[in-house]
């Protein structure tokens, strides 16, 4: 369940910033195109999520899943190295919250160790909503208002400035496929790819 005490929430004209989970519940708000839960990472998970990205083996997993499977699809596919435990149940309560707050029976989720950008370029996702977070590595690239009015006025030349999400942060990213919110999602990236560059990313998409 996502807490509904107080918390510190910052706003901005398409984004909103907050220390509790409950600052997901902002996302219905009509204007909001980003909402971030900034959270720092238990140092279990991150030393968990630090050894995944330094294998030799890389993670992809890609699953549709009822939330109260998560746990034992990544239990069958991660290996069992010191915080294992905490990790999983932390993408595993990220899935829930996920779920919970759109009524969700099964997310689409990703999990994923990557050497090169994903999507390097400034992009909007034809989806509803998407969770992403990165567990080790640089996080994902963002654009507000102004900086998106001026990929538009270049004639979509890349900005010379944007907003980057931290590695822990939790955030819900409105796409253009959001009920009337063609042509308002976020603009969003990975972030380029760099030399010894290791990133652990999650995400969690709709699947009904």
């Amino acid at each position: 369940m996502i807490s509904t005490e107080p918390s510190s929430i910052t706003l901005t004209e398409i984004s909103r910033q907050g220390i509790a989970p409950s600052v997901f519940t902002r996302i219905y708000e009509p204007d909001c195109q980003l909402v971030n839960w900034q959270r720092p990472l238990s140092v279990a998970v991150a030393d968990y999520a630090a050894a995944l990205s330094r294998q030799d083996h890389a993670i992809s997993m890609r699953e549709l899943l009822a939330p109260a499977a998560v746990s034992a699809a990544l239990y069958s596919r991660l290996p069992d190295l010191p915080g294992r435990d905490d990790f999983v149940a932390d993408a595993q309560q990220l899935a829930e919250m996920f779920a919970c707050l759109f009524e969700l029976r099964r997310v689409g989720l990703r999990l994923a160790s990557l050497q090169t950008a994903m999507c390097p370029r400034f992009h909007v996702d034809r989806v509803p909503c998407r969770l992403v977070t990165t567990y080790a590595g640089s996080g994902t690239h963002w654009l507000n208002q102004a900086q998106r009015n001026q990929v538009l006025d270049s004639g979509g030349r890349e900005p010379e400035r944007w907003q980057r999400l931290m590695a822990g942060e939790v955030a819900l990213l409105k796409g253009d496929g959001w009920e009337d919110n063609d042509g308002q999602g976020l603009w969003h990236r990975s972030p380029p790819a760099s030399i010894g560059y290791r990133r652990l990313f999650l995400s969690l998409d709709f699947a009904e």
